[in-house]
């Protein structure tokens, strides 16, 4: 058994002497002057390794962990289990001499938490040493780091009274603890988080808080956060028969608070939505219906965002050659097919350029739909944002060149009305009614009558898509009972496209540019529903693109074969 070095107690005592926190002990004591004998030192880098190492979890779940003396691989996260004997002998001798109790406390858990002598008496120890500790600790220079210290002390004696039922040491935390929270709700300051912390600690002491808890929520009714918190764990605690009342307060809290600054920009955007959120999961239908009309009249515009907007400007040398393949073209058939004879790499599975713009597309991303607005989040289980957000910028920077493509063709054929129809054409997946129609989307969008152009355009996107579909994949549900028979929308098309022998990236690509409500263009319903202003050309080109890529599909120009015409 090792003896204590008088240098190293010496140095602890001073160390510890109105310090808040083990970190503060341990970096005084490690810089301290101290004898320079092995075993001065072995004993100062294991009471150092000992007031690092950090208590997480609570009751049964608690773990100490941290970093070891003389660890081989320094900074290795460690537990309690990896330390040596020598290592337990020298805390065992000092939880022994130490007269700090807050120290004490430290190493007496330790010891028990090892298993080294004997279990109970070091969790005694421990839960008396962190009791004592917690007075000492409120008194301290540093009022508010003495708080949250001697509120954990509370708690950590708490659990292992419970845990090794000691009834006494349960009586002393739970009155300590009441006194604490009279204490620290008299005080002018407000510190919900650790009235929260010592609320469930008397929880765990089978202590009725329901008091507490009404005091609490009047007491910081001017904290929207902190007031919901606490009328949520009064929900928990009082009777069944308060809890529709309660929820009311809730969610009555939420909309007063949105109320009360109704130029608060996104802070009331947010409480509406959660008050909305909360009135759905409680079943209060009236106060949803507040919320959700209060989020509606909402204007995108006030919720004080600064938007950051970059336009995609192509290289010179990119948009000359995205010109020159259509010079290139015999006949105005030929050109148009060629804005359509590849989708940009990214959208393949497995991209060349999958690492461009690595870190600076990988930040979390939400998006408000101008419609409400509401917050869309993706699901859990979507893409990878970074590998989506890519897609997207590379689609745009498609359109652009696909938008320089179709003004050349204008420029070099001015195609008529007849010309087009002649083209675009086909018996089966666009006759010449609709033909006519595709026809007059290209020609407002040379004349930069953009929403016309995509307005057009859109519905018959889907229509050609339908067309195509008919003869290669099942798009039609029949009734069955009750059920009516149904036929797949535009969504439920395009992801048919793959299993009928069409392209995953050209898929994806029309998922993206059309359908996606989270993070694509969502171009089809944002146009089609009203929920934009006029869409930017270089995606209206990307529209007008995607009916030309069924098409070819349909005049033989792509694989699958081509749909057989009826003989005339």
């Amino acid at each position: 058994m090792p003896q204590v070095e008088p240098s190293v107690l010496g140095a602890l005592m001073e160390a510890a002497e109105d310090a808040v926190s083990y970190e503060a002990i341990a970096v005084v004591l490690a810089a301290a002057d101290i004898d320079t004998t092995t075993a001065a030192a072995q004993q100062r880098d294991a009471l150092v390794a000992a007031l690092r190492l950090r208590l997480s979890g609570t009751g049964k779940a608690q773990v100490f962990t941290g970093t070891l003396p003389g660890d081989s691989l320094k900074g290795r996260t460690v537990s309690l289990t990896e330390v040596t004997t020598d290592t337990l002998e020298i805390w065992s001798v000092y939880a022994d001499a130490v007269d700090t109790p807050f120290v004490r406390g430290r190493l007496h858990h330790l010891l028990s938490d090892a298993g080294r002598g004997h279990k109970f008496d070091h969790a005694r120890s421990a839960a008396v040493g962190y009791l004592d500790a917690a007075p000492l600790l409120l008194a301290a220079p540093k009022r508010f780091p003495g708080l949250v210290r001697a509120t954990e002390c509370l708690r950590w004696a708490g659990e292992l009274a419970r845990a090794f039922n000691r009834p006494d040491l349960q009586q002393r935390v739970t009155e300590d603890m009441v006194a604490l929270v009279e204490r620290v709700l008299a005080d002018p300051e407000d510190e919900p988080g650790i009235v929260r912390s010592l609320l469930e600690g008397l929880r765990l002491q089978r202590y009725d808080i329901t008091d507490f808890a009404e005091r609490t929520a009047r007491r910081y009714a001017g904290d929207v956060h902190a007031h919901v918190d606490f009328l949520k764990l009064l929900r928990e605690v009082a009777p069944a028969s308060r809890g529709a009342d309660i929820d009311t307060a809730i969610v009555d809290a939420l909309l007063d608070a949105a109320d009360a600054d109704i130029n608060a920009g996104f802070r009331r955007h947010s409480l509406l939505t959660w008050a909305a959120t909360e009135a759905r999961d409680r079943g209060l239908s009236e106060l949803r219906v507040r919320a959700e009309m209060a989020l509606q009249q909402t204007d995108p515009d006030s919720l004080g965002w600064t938007w950051i907007r970059h336009v995609i400007i192509p290289p010179r040398g990119l948009s000359a050659g995205a010109r020159a393949h259509i010079d290139a073209a015999t006949n105005l058939r030929d050109a148009l097919w060629r804005t359509t004879q590849d989708v940009h790499p990214a959208m393949r599975e497995h991209a060349d350029d999958a690492d461009m713009l690595e870190g600076l597309l990988r930040i979390p991303r939400t998006r408000i739909n101008t419609a409400g607005p509401v917050q869309v989040t993706p699901p859990v289980d979507a893409d990878d944002n970074h590998v989506v957000a890519l897609q997207v910028l590379a689609m745009d920077f498609l359109g652009h060149l696909t938008a320089d493509q179709l003004d050349r063709i204008q420029e070099r054929f001015v195609p008529d009305e007849a010309e087009l129809i002649t083209v675009l054409a086909h018996d089966i997946v666009l006759p010449k009614p609709r033909a006519r129609t595709l026809a007059h989307a290209f020609r407002y969008f040379w004349l930069e009558e953009l929403d016309a152009a995509a307005c057009i355009a859109l519905p018959q996107v889907e229509q050609i898509l339908r067309q195509l579909l008919r003869a290669r994949a099942p798009i039609v549900s029949v009734a069955k009972g009750r059920t009516p028979g149904t036929v797949d929308q535009l969504g439920g098309l395009i992801r048919s496209m793959p299993a009928a022998g069409y392209p995953a990236d050209w898929s994806r690509a029309l998922e993206l540019l059309l359908v996606d409500p989270d993070r694509g263009m969502n171009l089809r319903n944002d146009v089609c529903h009203g929920l934009i202003d006029t869409p930017p050309k270089h995606r209206v080109a990307l529209t007008l693109q995607a009916a030309l890529y069924l098409l070819s599909h349909a005049h033989g120009h792509r694989t699958p074969a081509p749909l057989a015409q009826p003989t005339p």
